[in-house]
């Protein structure tokens, strides 16, 4: 396999932009690069916590799997049993399809272009409570949501009875030794934030992640051998009431690559992008951050580093 360092060259960053990017080979071993500059003048080192945007979702269906393993909370139950906040057109929403994105809210960017400031819960709940109805019945079609996914951060907040953040590092990674990763709110000593304008995304569950990229890879290795016993939940494609499928999982985009089953999500926000990808047939696994660039560029060098892993 070529470097790291190579690929990164060919995909076409421009100079001095951050990036950090990992694999995990099939035989176990992970390795990392990181290169560019931050707006300070410092150089990019790989202890640098990048802003994984919505490679959050992937913990948060994790953790909501979890409670669903040990029986702490019922999938299919209306969200309310536990959400009594929200209005009542939640009444037929499940968590299963907040997880799905099937819950009929609206989609990503609706809400979000209406926000003055940061993207924040106390504007979640504002927007949620004026919200009159859902867009489509619950169950009836896919629209991928970040409302949804804080709601389900929300719900496992509740049901743990502790931070959604503190929930995560004890029950995920904390158990399968993890660090350098986390739900973060007070971001302003991360460097990236200098590239990331005056909206800044504080909301957990939908994002809110900030990891390195040998961390997250990490996270990605252990999900391909289903280290807490989720994957028959988070794979699983989301079901319609039409019996058609929807091709997401809990936090996970379901493709295949070369015929064989590909996990996948990406995500952005103003100066960041951010992409993750594993095979568990052959335990492979690519994760990328960058700041101040296209997401095409990102995407173009995560497909080479897979093409080179496979």
């Amino acid at each position: 396999m070529r470097p790291l360092a190579s690929l990164v060259d060919l995909a076409g960053f421009a100079a001095g932009n951050p990036v950090t990017v990992a694999r995990c080979t099939a035989s176990g071993i992970i390795e990392d690069f990181v290169t560019g500059t931050w707006p300070d003048g410092r150089a990019v080192v790989a202890s640098d916590r990048f802003y994984g945007a919505s490679l959050a979702k992937q913990l948060t269906g994790a953790a909501a799997a979890i409670l669903v393993r040990d029986g702490r909370l019922d999938p299919d139950q209306p969200v309310t049993r536990h959400l009594s906040d929200l209005p009542p057109w939640a009444a037929d929403i499940t968590p299963r399809h907040l997880a799905h994105h099937l819950a009929g809210l609206p989609a990503a960017g609706a809400l979000e272009a209406q926000a003055s400031g940061d993207w924040t819960e106390d504007f979640v709940s504002t927007a949620l409570a004026a919200l009159p109805r859902l867009v489509t019945p619950p169950g009836t079609s896919y629209a991928y949501s970040n409302l949804g996914y804080i709601l389900l951060a929300r719900l496992v907040e509740r049901i743990a009875g502790e931070p959604f953040a503190a929930f995560v590092n004890a029950r995920l990674l904390a158990p399968l030794g993890i660090a350098g990763m986390a739900f973060v709110r007070d971001i302003p000593a991360y460097p990236q934030v200098a590239h990331m304008g005056p909206c800044l995304p504080l909301t957990q569950g939908d994002g809110g992640l900030w990891t390195t990229s040998r961390a997250f890879a990490l996270w990605l290795r252990q999900q391909n051998q289903d280290a807490l016993g989720i994957a028959g939940i988070v794979e699983a494609p989301g079901q319609l009431a039409n019996g058609m499928t929807a091709p997401y999982g809990w936090g996970l985009g379901l493709r295949t690559h070369h015929t064989q089953r590909l996990l996948i999500h990406g995500g952005e926000w103003t100066g960041a992008v951010a992409k993750a990808v594993r095979c568990p047939a052959r335990g492979i696994a690519v994760v990328a951050m960058a700041a101040n660039c296209p997401f095409q560029t990102l995407d173009r060098l995560v497909e080479m580093v897979l093409n080179e892993a496979w």
